[in-house]
């Protein structure tokens, strides 16, 4: 039973992963000069507080969106900052309420605070005039308690019909610019601009600099033909190369118009910020709906630019304007009073659907998935705690099991690991065999040298310098073997890091005065020792033969493990030589017979002037692996 239920559990859990990494990530939250609205305090989290949109006409739409508040309280930052713990959300034609319509109720128990989150409401047969959020539990802290919102998104389709709507609420706080109603109609929020983060050189378009604050200049968008206008879309630029700098470029005062007519003859304003300055947006997309406009080109004019240091700009990252549920003017020509064109900056990148971070996306689906994040969240904290307390009870009636089996195991146990410690002192006799062996060949060989040519030096002093220089070269020689093999046996060995840089340093001894490369890195975990000496010598034999014989200016050595089975491979561009004619002689003889002790494979390709490959494969078993005694 216990454990259906923890496997259900995990089940569920990994479904939730899965679907939640493929929604949109939380973007990092900003802050504009207008934070949005908050109530008066009350005493009571009882007390009720609401806040009222007016859509101008009765109309249709397709879901309510309510963005929280980040307030900064010093160094810290308080997410969700007055988000109501439990609300309702209703409609109607009669700005009175007096026949509301419900179109969500998540008054029966506490929400989570939401974070920086959206709360996503689908409303799919909404339609009406006015809509109100009703707080029926308000936040608080302490002794005091509030309804804070940072946007009311009222969405059909791609088009925020709330945008620049009139609010009326039951109460404010008012200390604008940072809090008033009408905040939450003008599209400033903590979520920035829907997009999916990009790494491009897409900033958008840039008109030349300006030495005047107020000189004017003009960007427009050529539809191809008149179509009816539902909403025009400005996204501020934000380049990468000014990070701190969001809404760069963006005017202080501005207007937006639409003409049939490129020369705007006759323009229809929707809207005009050229009295005031303009509060920057930082990422946030600036929305104007166009109330039934027809129209082939819009326009946007600054009249007041935004400072940068000594100069003054206008510059934007998009221009969309949507018509009958699609962005028309993507693709389309722009035309500007000037500009600037490089790569990062031109007047094709105002209608790319990107903006200076990202590609942009679907603004309700965005928020849909942001949503349905926190949901999720959520809803993995819930059930990983299920998890864990199943998981407990797990481990109380398998630990009642293992006393029973502990007794048992603990015999079985003995007698493998006895029978293990035997095998492994025979598997290090048989290698200190070989290390002895190694001793005998080659430093005991290089002594006896040395032996016989100080020897020879003492009864012919004519050939002393000759036969000195020799002593040298072989005394060198066998103390790197001895070395190598003290190498071998120290603690300092066993990781795959420490003999991969083994391995580099003897190819640079022995490859000097050689151009080589080195790729790879050696089989990751505990390498026994048997393992890493045979290689070892495979590589010192290979780039000995490469050094004496090929004549090569070039040497490429490569690692490689995949699927258990490990590859050296070592090429030159030297003289080459005929295999079939050379296989017998001591080296290749020794090569295989190493490879063939780690029960691997050597091939060895070469034709006179083309070069040598030689290429060995060894499955790395667990007694190449380990070796302990």
């Amino acid at each position: 039973k216990w454990s259906s239920s923890y496997r259900a559990l995990l089940a569920r859990e990994r479904e939730l992963g899965h679907e939640q990494a493929g929604l949109a990530e939380q973007p990092v939250p900003q802050q504009t000069g207008k934070v949005g609205w908050h109530s008066t305090f009350s005493k009571s989290s009882n007390a009720t507080k609401w806040l009222q949109v007016d859509l101008g006409s009765s109309q249709p739409f397709d879901c309510v969106v309510l963005v929280p508040v980040e307030v900064n309280e010093g160094a810290r930052a308080v997410e969700g900052f007055g988000f109501p713990v439990r609300l309702r959300v209703e409609a109607s034609d009669d700005p009175g309420f007096l026949e509301p319509r419900l179109l969500a109720a998540l008054d029966d128990a506490d929400l989570s605070n939401p974070g920086n989150a959206p709360l996503y409401l689908a409303t799919p047969k909404g339609h009406a005039r006015f809509v109100r959020v009703t707080a029926t539990r308000l936040w608080s802290r302490g002794d005091a308690a509030l309804l804070a919102l940072g946007e009311v998104f009222i969405r059909r389709g791609e088009q925020n019909i709330a945008a620049g709507a009139a609010v009326t609420v039951s109460d404010a706080y008012n200390n604008p610019p940072a809090w008033q109603p009408a905040n939450t109609t003008d599209g400033q929020t903590i979520l920035g601009a829907p997009v999916i983060p990009v790494a491009s050189r897409r900033n958008g378009w840039h008109a030349q600099f300006a030495k005047s604050l107020d000189e004017p200049k003009w960007v427009q968008v050529d539809l191809g033909t008149e179509l009816p206008l539902d909403e025009v879309r400005i996204f501020p630029a934000h380049p990468r190369d000014f990070p701190t700098r969001p809404g760069f470029g963006f005017p202080m005062r501005f207007r937006v118009e639409a003409d049939n007519d490129p020369a705007f003859s006759q323009p229809t304003v929707l809207i005009d910020h050229t009295a005031s300055d303009f509060a920057n947006p930082a990422d946030n997309p600036v929305s104007m709906p166009t109330r039934g406009t027809t129209a082939r080109y819009v326009r946007m004019t600054a009249t007041r630019l935004w400072a940068r240091s000594d100069d003054f700009i206008f510059a934007l990252a998009e221009m969309q304007v949507w018509s009958n549920g699609r962005n028309v003017a993507l693709g389309q020509a722009v035309t500007a009073l000037d500009s600037i064109e490089i790569s990062a900056w031109s007047r094709r990148l105002l209608v790319d659907d990107f903006n200076s971070q990202g590609r942009i996306v679907k603004f309700t689906d965005w928020l849909r998935d942001l949503s349905r994040r926190r949901e999720i969240s959520i809803a993995l904290t819930q059930v990983r705690r299920q998890r864990e307390r199943v998981a407990s009870d797990l481990i109380v009636n398998a630990t009642r099991l293992m006393v029973i089996l502990s007794l048992v195991a603990g015999v079985v146990c003995l007698v493998s690991w006895s029978r293990r410690r035997r095998l492994r002192r025979r598997e290090f006799n048989v290698l200190r065999e070989r290390i002895a062996g190694d001793l005998h060949d080659e430093i005991g060989s290089n002594i006896g040298s040395i032996v016989l040519l100080s020897q020879m030096a003492l009864k012919q002093p004519a050939d002393a310098p000759n036969d000195l220089a020799e002593i040298n070269r072989v005394a060198r020689e066998t103390a790197a073997s001895l070395r190598d093999l003290v190498w071998f046996i120290q603690p300092a060995a066993s990781s795959a890091g420490d003999f991969a840089a083994k391995l580099r340093e003897t190819a640079a001894t022995l490859l000097a005065g050689v151009e080589w490369t080195f790729e790879g890195e050696a089989p990751a975990g505990t390498l026994s020792l048997e393992f890493k000496r045979q290689l070892f010598l495979i590589l010192k034999e290979a780039l000995h033969n490469v050094r004496r014989h090929a004549g090569a200016s070039l040497v490429q050595i490569r690692l490689d493990e995949r699927a258990g089975v490990f590859r050296l491979e070592i090429s030159d561009d030297g003289r080459g030589f005929d295999v079939a004619q050379n296989s017998s002689g001591h080296g290749l003889t020794s090569l295989r017979q190493r490879a063939a002790a780690l029960g691997g494979t050597l091939v060895l390709d070469s034709t006179p002037g083309s070069g040598t490959r030689l290429v060995l494969e060894v499955k790395l078993t667990s007694r190449l692996r380990t070796m302990s005694p």
